[in-house]
């Protein structure tokens, strides 16, 4: 009888042994993933899982997670009143091999396990009550479309045995963030000395979140930079941007520029091919077609008069005084002009005809 006794207190040893350990931390490859054959941890708790979805959070933004970034993965219990929890997370591809690298934040009640592939409770991490969490850091791998997270969690009646626990499974499925791109702008093109309102419509962008600067620059001149003087954000993915292109601006092709996200050769600038006469009562100019080499220029401030080609290059400029001004445009060749009135804070636009 004696034997028989001595046997079966061997036999509680490594049992005792397993309900201490798993006490202090899953002994590893318990989530229920593929990568860990399915295992949990009925495999020392007798009983059935009981699936649960949204136990795993994680501040992932909706639109993805992006390489090299680092989440923090929070694992959520709930078993009215539980002895003790315990859990135990990991991150897996589709075909069972683990992803990314966790950083313990909370190592008084978080450990690793599963050979730092997973992370489980301690010892001081178990505590019952009616629910109760933990957090980890999880940073995301290169070049995986999707990334999936997988936990156990042990609501124990905390009975020192294996038998009274209820065991839940949950997971969490994860994507790569799409890159940011622009895809359109509308319209495409505008003349010099114009303040074209352009609509932008990105893909994956969160303009929302951050009004983005909006530019064009010149594809063969990156230091020819025109940026938005507004940028009204529609959505995440519309916005709306009023740029202003001075008559010196270079015709041709420019890049338009949205934050971090840009479309080569995407905007023209193009010539003048039409313009309203702009009156102000600063200026009044004539004879116009001018026939001589004289043009009259009367203005009741001092200011500027400039005088552009139709491709934008200054071709004059003139200090007016206030009253009647005349001013020589002998050097001018036959042909039309863009000439900008400028006074204190006011200014005129208008098209002048030299025959």
């Amino acid at each position: 009888m004696k034997k028989t006794y001595k046997f079966l207190y061997l036999l509680l040893i490594p049992f005792t042994a397993l309900l201490v350990s798993n006490m202090s931390g899953s002994i590893g490859g318990k989530t229920g993933s593929p990568g860990d054959g399915g295992a949990n941890c009925t495999e020392c708790h007798i009983g059935t899982p009981i699936t649960q979805s949204g136990w795993i959070e994680t501040n992932i933004p909706t639109n993805g997670f992006t390489p090299g970034e680092t989440y923090e993965i929070t694992v959520n219990a709930s078993h009215s009143g539980a002895g003790r929890f315990g859990f135990e997370l990991t991150a897996e591809a589709a075909t069972g091999a683990k992803l990314g690298g966790f950083t313990l934040t909370d190592p008084t009640r978080t450990r690793f396990t599963n050979g730092s592939n997973a992370i489980t409770h301690t010892s001081s991490g178990n505590s019952g009550g009616n629910s109760t969490s933990w957090s980890v850091d999880w940073t995301a791998p290169q070049d995986q479309a999707e990334v999936r997270f997988y936990a156990a969690v042990n609501g124990a009646n905390g009975n020192g045995s294996n038998t009274g626990d209820q065991i839940y499974l949950t997971n969490l499925f994860v994507n790569q963030a799409l890159p940011a791109v622009l895809i359109s702008v509308d319209p495409n093109l505008a003349e010099k000395g114009s303040s074209p309102e352009i609509t932008l419509i990105g893909e994956n962008t969160t303009w929302n979140s951050e009004t983005p600067v909006v530019s064009i620059v010149n594809v063969d001149n990156n230091t020819e930079v025109y940026t938005a003087a507004s940028v009204t954000v529609i959505s995440d993915e519309e916005l709306v941007a009023i740029i202003h292109i001075p008559f010196e601006a270079t015709v041709g092709s420019y890049t338009v520029q949205a934050g971090d996200v840009s479309l080569p050769g995407a905007f023209e600038v193009t010539v003048v091919s039409g313009l309203e006469t702009q009156s102000a009562d600063e200026f009044r100019m004539y004879p116009n077609p001018l026939s001589s080499d004289v043009l009259s220029v009367e203005s009741n401030q001092e200011g500027d008069l400039l005088v552009y080609s139709l491709d934008g290059k200054l071709v004059q400029h003139y200090k007016v005084n206030s009253g009647m001004n005349k001013l020589s445009l002998n050097e001018l060749q036959s042909g039309m002009y863009i000439v900008v009135g400028q006074t204190n804070g006011n200014s005129f636009t208008q098209k002048l005809v030299v025959q």
